[in-house]
């Protein structure tokens, strides 16, 4: 989760009025800041934490906690048809196929306790909003990518699993920057996005590699970022340097409790 928000913040500059050239660029550059990203990523891990203690479910918890959320930051880069949703009391999901749904996922790759339990929950984040195939299909990717680098298993058998069951992964980095472009569809940047992290030699260059290739900077960056968390931890005092960032006490209190409750309470010190 923090590993997506730090993600986010870094890569907010680069998304249209800059371009990451190379690997060597300023991580946190003037004007960062945290994005809807970040909001929505909270906003869901608020969710499955009322889920889980209430045992009343989690539709209802993710519905109230991503109008919540998205209404206290409305200005954080919402797309117009998602701004909708969170204005109106009671909106149906609208067929989104953005990649809204998987840069918000990954606390549900934390709180389960099995890969299936992560694909459902994943499902669930994204259904209360962005209902289409592709947008449930990458929610569910990108939270089984965490769940199984939250288990230890190596990027071989990530990348197999994702190539089974989601995305085919041909190209790498080098062969999709050359035309790559901003997009906002789940299946023109998770795929990407997950590739980041394939490539990646630790989280920073997960994050770095995320943002270079371009595109939906902060978005690739989170989703990236999120995995790449799971599968290597953070670096020292990254989340230091992201923190000053966020200056709203109660989205702290919220990522706090978080991870008391579902990482470092499993013993994992990320």
């Amino acid at each position: 989760m923090k590993g997506a928000i730090i993600g986010d913040i870094a890569g907010s500059v680069y998304e249209f009025d800059e371009t990451a050239e190379s690997l060597d660029f300023p991580l946190f550059a003037k004007g960062c800041r945290f994005t809807d990203d970040t909001v929505t990523t909270v906003a869901v891990a608020a969710a499955l934490m009322e889920g889980k203690e209430s045992h009343c479910g989690y539709i209802g918890p993710l519905r109230r906690q991503l109008r919540y959320w998205c209404r206290k930051y409305p200005d954080a880069g919402f797309g117009g048809l998602f701004r909708h949703w969170f204005l109106a009391d009671e909106a149906p999901a609208y067929g989104s196929y953005g990649n809204g749904a998987a840069m918000r996922v990954s606390p549900a790759g934390w709180v389960a306790d099995s890969l299936d339990e992560a694909q459902t929950l994943a499902e669930l984040t994204a259904v209360v909003s962005h209902d289409h195939p592709q947008a449930i299909k990458g929610a569910i990717a990108v939270a089984s990518a965490i769940f199984l680098a939250r288990q230890g298993r190596g990027k071989e058998v990530i990348a197999a699993y994702i190539r089974k069951y989601f995305y085919d992964l041909s190209r790498t980095l080098a062969q999709i920057r050359p035309s790559y472009g901003f997009t906002c569809t789940t299946d023109d940047s998770v795929p990407e996005a997950i590739e980041c992290f394939l490539e990646g030699t630790d989280y920073e260059d997960t994050i770095r590699r995320a943002i270079w290739l371009n595109g939906d900077t902060d978005t690739q960056a989170a989703i990236a970022g999120s995995i790449a968390e799971a599968y290597y931890g953070l670096p020292d005092g990254l989340w230091q340097q992201a923190l000053p960032y966020i200056d709203d006490e109660e989205m702290k209190g919220i990522i706090g409790k978080f991870y008391q409750n579902y990482i470092c309470s499993r013993g994992n010190s990320l």
